[in-house]
């Protein structure tokens, strides 16, 4: 049976919301970030496994966010390119940088200390410069991928409203999500970033039913 090119980012925007909530609690129970103000700032692996399982899950939720991004630059493209278009980049760039990220994780699962303890010998022991440095670029890229996730819902929803009925109201949603997850860098804003997460992971599943059923309808010219 062949499948659309709307329910496609449908089902892949649904995989990507899956990945991302195994990848999320499996973090929680994998591993712990340092304290501010540590001598090194590495996370300390609480769970190699649980580590592990969250590094390939937020891998596959990038690759999945960039194929759903794709099909929904088909489906969305028609009545409003330029705007689709750019969304669907940002979306596609996401991605990537998720899967950067959650790569990074597989390649520390090895390495990261497993207690404080370890953390005092990795210190002593002057361990390899690379293994802060892929944890930053785990940090960084992570970052990254959230806020262009937001800049791509910020972008749809103008696209969204044009289409107009329920997804104008999906549009001014899609608008103050993406506000809010632009904020990731502010460190301040804690509570808003978890807020927010929930609050694009919701959107995942929403947009992805809505697209898999069929509901979206091309938008006037």
């Amino acid at each position: 049976m062949r499948v659309s090119s709307t329910r496609a980012a449908g089902l892949l925007l649904l995989l990507t919301a899956v990945a991302t909530a195994v990848s999320v609690m499996t973090r929680l129970a994998g591993s712990d970030e340092p304290l501010e103000g540590a001598a090194i700032q590495l996370p300390v692996i609480l769970d190699t496994g649980q580590y592990v399982i969250s590094g390939a899950a937020r891998t596959i939720s990038g690759f999945a966010l960039v194929a759903a991004a794709a099909f929904l630059r088909v489906a969305i493209r028609p009545g409003q390119p330029m705007l689709a278009g750019t969304a669907a980049t940002l979306l596609e760039l996401s991605g990537a940088a998720t899967a950067i990220s959650g790569a990074s994780m597989l390649a520390l699962a090895g390495f990261l200390p497993q207690s404080t303890e370890g953390v005092a010998s990795l210190v002593a022991w002057d361990a390899p410069g690379w293994i802060g440095a892929v944890d930053g670029a785990r940090s960084i890229t992570g970052k990254l991928g959230f806020m262009l996730a937001g800049l791509g819902l910020m972008v749809l929803g103008p696209v969204q409203w044009r289409m107009g009925g329920l997804l104008r109201v999906f549009a001014v949603a899609d608008v103050v999500i993406g506000v809010a997850m632009v904020l990731i860098w502010v460190d301040a804003a804690t509570v808003m970033h978890r807020v927010s997460g929930i609050a694009f992971l919701i959107w995942l599943i929403v947009s992805g039913v809505w697209l898999t059923v069929g509901l979206l309808r091309p938008a006037r010219r």
